[in-house]
């Protein structure tokens, strides 16, 4: 069977197999228990492993975050969208490298307030997050909904992803990593 066939009739997996994001859904829990067996050679390269995947996930936020900042004004929707799955991955990027967690459910949108209590500006980010939340079901599933339905302003959104990214950045940034 070839790989796309049995893509086709197997439930979906976060990312192409082998990878050690489809090991379980907390690769730093996998980590531990693993250390006691595998040699500090292999425990460093799991490490690397969850280091680069959280990199990239950051990256990909960015990317949709750049790309919301070159959409017109008037594709409010997409923008609204963009500017959500911008923080989503960074708040994704966070999670996996601090505590572990992956997920691609669509049950974890609900916690995209999940950051560490050491996380800057973490009170307002807990508010926020959920709000622009909000503000991108409505651009992406309300047919009825116009601009001034969102319970921020396109341009607060934008502004509250920026600062966001920014924090994302710097917080990874003093865990270690090079973004």
């Amino acid at each position: 069977m070839s790989r796309r066939q049995d893509r086709a009739t197997s439930p979906p997996l976060p990312v192409k197999t082998p990878h050690l994001l489809n090991a379980g859904s907390n690769c730093r829990k996998l980590l531990a228990e693993l250390s006691g067996i595998l040699p500090a050679s292999a425990n460093e390269l799991i490490e690397d492993e969850i280091n680069r995947n959280a990199i990239a996930l950051f990256k990909l936020g960015e990317g949709h975050f750049l790309f919301a900042k070159g959409l017109n004004k008037a594709l409010w929707r997409q923008k609204i969208s963009r500017l959500y799955y911008g923080a989503y991955n960074a708040r994704r990027a966070i999670n996996l490298h601090g505590s572990g967690k992956y997920s691609v459910d669509v049950s974890d949108h609900k916690n995209i307030d999940s950051l560490p209590g050491s996380f800057p500006n973490s009170s307002t980010y807990s508010v926020q997050l959920p709000t622009l939340r909000n503000d991108r079901n409505l651009a992406d599933y309300d047919h009825e909904a116009v601009e001034a339905d969102l319970l921020i302003s396109v341009e607060d959104a934008e502004d509250l992803v920026t600062q966001f990214l920014s924090d994302v950045a710097n917080y990874l940034t003093s865990k270690g990593l090079t973004l």
